[in-house]
């Protein structure tokens, strides 16, 4: 069962090294929380150091919530690419894995049943976080104020991936005519790198509000005093573009 363990650890090193030279190419630098606590795990216990195995136990849980919560990104967000999947499911099996060899003497994992109890609640916990799941969202907006208090608001990631929707707001018009973008010839304010927070339940948008925007010309980022909410009854066109859309790779 020891041998067993280190070889559960030193493939998710293995595992996480790999994912942090792909993250490099694709969201940049970033903190290997994981990774190291993995490798911190694997010197406390080849020093034999007494807390050695509950940095095991602490390094397996993280593996089997990160793991999972990648897992359930496919189910809720990416359905029918379920090869994605395996993201999520290589590091989760190495997981259990450790968490089942590795022998912690604290009461709540000192025994097979207690470990798989913790395992089946790690996921539970996991999937049941994507009842209420809050992201931001990054997206070009378009405003084409009229006469009237209602205006239209255009938001966009690609010319065939659009919706627009009405709002009423004055503080958000006054904001967007003092900051955003004028082009000569071209009606209405554009704001680009939009900034919405959105929130999903098990994949479907329940709420979604206007954060900011950066006005790339002059390089300012203005952020609105009051978040503006977005009416989805009202929205027409694809509200979908509005969903995280990014697999999830941890490390």
């Amino acid at each position: 069962m020891k041998i067993l363990k280190y070889i559960f650890s030193i493939l998710l090193v293995i595992w996480g090294l790999l994912i942090g030279w792909t993250k490099i190419f694709t969201v940049g630098i970033h903190f290997p929380f994981l990774t190291l606590l993995t490798i911190m795990a694997l010197i406390f216990g080849i020093g034999k150091h007494k807390k050695s195995n509950l940095i095991f136990s602490f390094s397996a849980c993280f593996w089997i919530l990160l793991s999972t919560e990648t897992i359930g990104f496919v189910i809720f967000f990416d359905s029918g690419n379920y090869e994605r999947m395996l993201v999520g499911i290589i590091p989760l099996v190495l997981g259990i894995g450790l968490i089942l060899t590795n022998q912690n003497n604290q009461k709540w994992a000192n025994t097979m049943t207690k470990k798989l109890l913790i395992i089946t609640l790690l996921i539970v916990i996991e999937l049941g976080s994507y009842i209420y799941k809050p992201a931001t969202r990054e997206i070009n907006c378009w405003y084409y104020f009229e006469n009237g208090k209602s205006y239209t608001v255009l938001f966009a990631v690609a010319p065939n991936n659009t919706f627009e929707v009405r709002l009423s707001s004055d503080g958000l018009k006054e904001e967007v005519r003092a900051d955003a973008i004028q082009y000569e010839g071209i009606d209405g304010y554009y704001c680009p790198e939009t900034k919405v927070r959105v929130v999903t339940s098990f994949g479907e948008i329940s709420s979604a509000k206007l954060i900011s925007f950066r006005n790339s010309e002059i390089n300012k980022k203005i952020k609105f005093s009051n978040p503006t909410k977005i009416p989805l009854d009202k929205v027409e066109g694809k509200l979908e573009i509005l969903k995280p859309f990014m697999l999830k790779l941890w490390n």
